[in-house]
Order: C-alpha cells, then structure tokens, then sequence
C-alpha cells in the first residue's frame, strides 16, 4: 500500500491537535445533542442502531452539515475510511476528505490523536463526546465539540461510526 501524506499546513495543525474523551456526554452544542438524541430514537432498545438505519432524508435538516460518518475496515487490519463529511466540516478546516483512508491522509501522530475518539467507541460500543483544541494555519485556535455515535449491522461489532462535530475558531 502506498501511504500519501498530507502537506506541511495539515502536519502542523495535526502536530497541535489535543483531544479530551467525556464518556458522561456533557454535551454542550446543539447539534452534537441532537445527533445523540436521533441515534437514540433509532436504535430504541438495540445497543446500537444498525448503518442502514440512517437515512439522510429522516434526519434534521439542521443536522447534516455537522455530520460525518467513517467506514470501519477490521479485516485484514484495523482501518477508518471517511465515507461522508459534512460541509460545516469541510468548511471549518479547508479540505473534503471523503472517501480516503486515515492512514492516507494523516502521520503517525496525527493518527493516533485523531483514532482516540473511535477507539473508545469500539472498545465500549457506545458513544462518546470528544472535545478538540488546535491550531490552524490563520484560524487562530480551532476548538471543537463532536459526539462519536456506533453503528452495527449485527449489534456487536462497530462498523461505522456517525460522528456530528461544531467547530469554533478564536
């Protein structure tokens, strides 16, 4: 597999990222709650609702520019592939990386910084509130509140995870 990194600009921002994991949930934005609520409504009393369950067209409106979702590959080695990324996202940081590999775009470092949130939810098959700090090329600080939500087609194993982030600079 031939790995591709991203620029200079990318490396550095990475280099600055620091995640906090809050397994409590002390959401505070708007659309990182409301995702949790509908991941809630459509996984009733399943642990988790399965991917097919998400439908873009039933979500709220409001929700979709915040939404991201990665594909997880456990087979033959673990790996996250984002499938989707929302424009709120692609916005804040200047890029769409939809349908590339983690381990094409990001360094070592920025790998296992960014592969914290998803590998709590793998661990324990629930969510997560994930809250990011860093800085970024003329953004000042790039802070960020997201909820990394499971998806599972058998209940068990995590294949995807939705994930709805707010990003604020200053």
């Amino acid at each position: 597999m031939t790995v591709r990194r991203d620029n200079e600009q990318t490396r550095a921002f990475l280099a600055s990222v620091e995640f906090d994991l809050d397994p409590e949930l002390r959401i505070e934005n708007p659309a990182p709650a409301l995702a949790l609520a509908e991941w809630n409504r459509l996984r009733g009393d399943r642990a988790m609702p399965a991917p097919a369950d998400i439908d873009a067209l039933d979500l709220p409106r409001q929700l979709l520019p915040h939404l991201l979702l990665m594909d997880i590959e456990h087979e033959p080695v673990l790996r996250y592939r984002w499938r989707l990324i929302g424009t709120h996202t692609t916005a804040a940081l200047g890029r769409d990386m939809t349908g590339r590999y983690w381990d094409e775009i990001y360094d070592d470092r920025g790998l296992a910084m960014l592969a914290r949130g998803p590998q709590w939810v793998l661990r324990h098959r629930r969510p997560v509130r994930v809250l990011g700090a860093a800085t970024y090329a003329d953004k000042d600080h790039v802070r960020s509140e997201s909820v990394d939500l499971p998806l599972s087609n058998d209940g068990t194993t995590v294949h995807r995870i939705l994930i709805a982030t707010v990003y604020r600079t200053g």
